[in-house]
């Protein structure tokens, strides 16, 4: 283990040590808020739920292996133009048919204890619990023996890195529960110093939908990815990280907050499982083991200078989302035609597998749905020696343009061979790595003032703007030299609390529009848009823009609550999310949304949305708190 790693981790464990002595002695005597005669004092609450999604279509995730687009579907494979041979393929895997997306049971524990007036520990304690009651891969059902745990039984919590069983602090978890403490930390209070040590969540910015200044915590999308009740602002998502928070109220009107954490990455839904957002027939090593002792560190300014709210912050960090690029397989395994070929193919980005891909046209079909092109992917990966000893040759090799139809005839010759040659399929393999980055941003925001219940009256103008300079995506080549380029990410976010009747209690409004200038809003290079199965992606000029409206009215009892948050893409991609909200005492909560999500009403292959338009679902989240 690194040493910065190992020093992050003595202080929790000297924090925990610290505490559980006088938690113990307290124990016995405390409840809700409860003081013992020693001056400290214990509060907790809490709740359990069930969380259901029902799926509203016949829709399956097209990156699952039991919902590959290509299951059952006979296609024409030839390289009999470069000295091979014809036939037909037809994927195997059958057809999955769920009725549920997601089913979860949960718990949270909120837990206090405060020392002195100054001094408390600060904890959650979660724990999900998912039965796995889906249409689920069977790898012995296509005789797949793909390297890789996370590549057999779906597995729905666990975080898999290489050389690390437990990525995450605080953290356990198995194929089907997932149980943490996101909250751990000692706040020290005295009067405008706040200090917080231990592991935490930090979250900047105001944006519903986006994250433009949000840029301290990664996510985590194991649960419910980014479909969850939009108005709760990825509150269950950050990813919490080992750190130390500091805050000082300079004056009534100035605020500056700093922090020094531990670096922890997104972590992505594993392969086969409902929310998967990676193609299942590649296999990710996930590299996170060689920046474990990696530090992010952050300042934000944030005050009010007459009617005018200003913030500044300036962020150096390891890139949660990681970048991806094309690793030997290191699977020794032959080519079926070509006894003894192994050794070389451990060597190339590929693995013989029934779980790979079966043909040219689910390679260049799922090159489009990655956002990846079809052409310079194969170059790049034809490039290592190994296949360029079994006969691979990259299309730039020969002087062809990418775009030309020559080049991606070429490349379907020759994916088609060594499909034809592998009796059965080829997993790619990819690594994903880290970059650091430099961010600087700033916000501006103003109330206006107008006549009394006006439109004008009370109007919240916020602007947000983030610079990322020399930014690393991942190449549509899967290059491993990558793609940098500067990035500029831009918010404008109107919001309001407007009455309508005098028997309803005002309704909270909200206008966003967010503008990004290299990248989508899953942080996809806007270079690999563009492309299907037919067609080799240019890209898109102009950047990325999206638009959120978000309307909140709350009944005149309050008991219940309806809600309507709407994303829309430029590009024709589009969520509608309509909620209701019914809370008939302080125990009991229902709530249901349904997401309505689609990306064709534009090009499906330059929008983002069109990515988890599978996922038209009723959600129902049943909860009791104490």
């Amino acid at each position: 283990m690194h040493s910065s790693s190992r020093e992050l981790r003595a202080l929790v464990i000297g924090l925990i040590s610290a505490v559980a002595t006088p938690l113990a002695g307290a124990a016995d005597g405390a409840g809700d808020n409860n003081e013992p005669s020693d001056g400290m004092s214990v509060s907790f609450d809490g709740f359990i739920r069930s969380e259901t999604a029902v799926k509203s279509s016949s829709s399956e995730n097209p990156f699952n292996q039991r919902s590959n687009v290509m299951n059952g579907r006979t296609v024409n494979r030839s390289s009999a133009a470069i000295g091979g041979f014809s036939d037909t393929a037809t994927r195997n895997g059958g057809r999955a048919s769920n009725d549920l997306d997601l089913l979860l049971f949960r718990a949270e524990l909120n837990l206090e204890l405060k020392f002195t007036p100054n001094l408390s520990l600060v904890s959650k304690l979660r724990a999900v619990f998912d039965p796995g009651w889906y249409d689920e891969f069977e790898p012995a059902g296509v005789n797949s023996i793909a390297v890789g745990s996370q590549y057999g039984e779906p597995n729905y919590f666990e975080y898999f890195v290489e050389g690390k069983s437990q990525p995450n602090p605080l953290e356990f978890a198995g194929r089907n529960y997932l149980i943490g403490l996101p909250s751990f930390f000692v706040a020290y209070d005295n009067g405008p110093f706040n200090l917080r040590v231990g592991n935490q969540q930090i979250a900047w910015g105001q944006a519903v939908f986006f994250r433009v200044l949000d840029v301290v915590d990664g996510l985590d999308l194991r649960r419910h990815s980014v479909l969850d009740f939009a108005s709760e602002e990825f509150a269950d998502k950050r990813v919490p990280a080992l750190g130390v928070r500091a805050s000082y109220q300079i004056s009534p009107d100035w605020l500056v907050d700093g922090y020094v954490q531990k670096f922890q990455p997104t972590v992505y839904p594993n392969a086969n499982t409902p929310y998967n957002v990676i193609a299942s027939q590649f296999t990710v090593h996930d590299l996170y083991d060689e920046y474990d002792s990696k530090v992010s560190y952050g300042l934000r300014l944030k005050g009010q200078a007459g009617k005018v709210g200003l913030q500044a912050i300036a962020v150096r960090r390891y890139n949660p989302d990681g970048v991806f690029r094309w690793t030997e397989s290191g699977v020794n395994r032959d080519l079926a035609l070509v006894p003894g070929s192994g050794a070389a193919m451990q060597g190339t980005p590929f693995e013989v597998d029934p779980s790979g891909v079966w043909s040219a046209t689910e390679w260049f079909n799922y090159a489009g749905l990655a956002r990846l092109s079809g052409v310079t992917a194969f170059d790049s990966a034809a490039s290592f020696p190994a296949a360029l000893a079994l006969g691979a040759v990259p299309t730039s090799m020969i002087g062809l343009d990418p775009y030309d139809p020559a080049a991606k005839a070429l490349v379907g010759q020759q994916l088609d061979l060594f499909f034809q040659l592998s009796g059965s399929g080829l997993r790619g393999h990819l690594a994903r790595e880290y970059r650091p980055e430099t961010l600087v941003g700033g916000g501006i925001s103003y109330v206006t003032e107008g006549a009394p219940g006006s439109w004008l009256d009370q109007l919240v103008i916020n602007v947000e703007a983030l610079y990322a300079r020399d930014r690393v995506f991942t190449d549509p080549s899967l290059s491993g030299s990558f793609h940098r380029d500067d990035e500029v990410v831009a918010a404008l976010v109107l919001e309001k609390y407007q009455r309508f009747s005098e028997n309803f209690p005002a309704t909270y409004l909200v206008f966003q529009w967010l503008h990004k200038t290299r990248s989508d809003l899953f942080g996809r290079l806007l270079d690999g848009y563009g492309g299907d199965e037919n067609t080799i992606g240019r890209g898109v000029s102009g950047g990325y823009n999206a638009f959120a409206i978000v309307a909140q009215q709350a009944f005149p009892n309050l008991v219940w609550r309806a809600d309507l948050a709407v994303l829309y893409e430029g590009s024709g991609g589009v969520l509608i999310q309509p909620a209701v909200r019914w809370k008939p005492n302080d125990k009991f909560t229902l709530e249901a949304y349904y997401n309505f999500l689609s990306g064709s009403f534009g090009n499906e292959s330059k929008n983002a949305l069109s990515t988890v338009a599978h996922a038209d679902e009723l959600t129902i989240r049943l909860g009791w708190q104490f």
